[in-house]
């Protein structure tokens, strides 16, 4: 279960970072069934937050966007 759980992880985060050149990945947190995406957009200087929900309870785990938004970059992001 695991294993399918990090590759879903592992498909997105390369589809995202295949389609933004821009995007570099600081941050990657999971908590229970919540998965978080912290990126640094070097184009335009600021952080971009993409959150993320696991779906176990279907007949294949598959990942949900909830929501994602953009912060201008302060360093506290990143210590």
């Amino acid at each position: 279960m695991y294993k399918k759980i990090f590759e879903l992880i592992n498909d997105e985060l390369n589809s995202i970072l295949g389609k933004e050149k821009f995007y570099e990945l600081k941050k990657l947190e999971i908590r229970e069934y919540k998965v978080k995406f912290v990126f640094l957009d070097s184009a335009l200087l600021a952080v971009k937050v993409i959150n993320y929900e696991l779906d176990l309870l279907g007949p294949e785990p598959r990942l949900k966007r909830k929501n994602d938004y953009l912060k201008p970059y302060k360093d506290k992001y990143f210590r």
